[in-house]
């Protein structure tokens, strides 16, 4: 089992007292059901098996409120069968001020917003790659096939409404060997703004979207 894979799936040690209990409903992964607004999206693939926006949806069942400030970040870290992983970090735009840098790209976050996320609410995190794109700074010959800076990473809730949000392009954190693919597993893992206290941690199964994706274009902070 690969470091990653340990720290993944024996965080139970670290959530065997929190503060106040949470809980989630069925998680659900989906791998690209949507697809970025950019037309260079599928640029080194005219006819990809799916889009290039995977799709966390998470149902907030029981406990309190999530406080868009007591978060620092949200982890989705997955594992396959195949023994390869990957993570990719949300930092909370808290974290940011209009006036940081993009990561790749010559411009910064722009305005951003947070929000808070109750019981009964659904909550979605959509994370952009570049497995099909060829064009652009992110493009996958001269950059890692991973996911990638985007205007349409972000989090949501409720009617998507902004939970982390940015104007621009949100600089996500991608570690490991690859995006996600069908059957892995994933943990979905929220941190509090001290970065080593997890404060709630849910699991679900990658599966592939059906069907064409749809076009996805990121409402503001209004």
């Amino acid at each position: 089992m690969s470091r990653l894979a340990s720290v993944v799936f024996d965080v139970g040690s670290a959530l065997e007292d929190p503060q106040e209990p949470r809980a989630f409903g069925d998680a659900e992964v989906t791998l690209g059901p949507e697809h970025r607004a950019w037309s260079g999206w599928n640029s080194d693939n005219s006819d990809p098996p799916r889009g290039d926006i995977d799709v966390v949806r998470l149902e907030y069942d029981a406990g309190p409120t999530f406080e868009g400030d007591e978060i620092g970040s949200i982890l989705v870290r997955w594992e396959g069968d195949d023994g390869e992983s990957g993570r990719v970090r949300f930092l909370n735009p808290n974290l940011f001020d209009a006036d940081s840098d993009q990561a790749f790209h010559s411009q910064d976050v722009g305005a951003f917003c947070t929000g808070d996320f109750g019981v009964g609410e659904t909550l979605t995190i959509r994370m952009a790659h570049n497995r099909y794109q060829s064009d652009g700074v992110t493009g996958n010959g001269d950059f890692p096939i991973s996911y990638v800076e985007s205007n349409q990473n972000d989090v949501s809730r409720g009617t998507d409404e902004p939970f982390f949000r940015v104007e621009n392009r949100y600089p996500v954190e991608f570690s490991g060997d690859r995006p996600m693919d069908p059957g892995d597993s994933v943990e979905i893992l929220f941190v509090g703004v001290e970065e080593e206290q997890p404060i709630a941690q849910t699991t679900a199964v990658a599966t592939a979207a059906t069907g064409e994706p749809t076009e996805r274009d990121k409402p503001g902070c209004d």
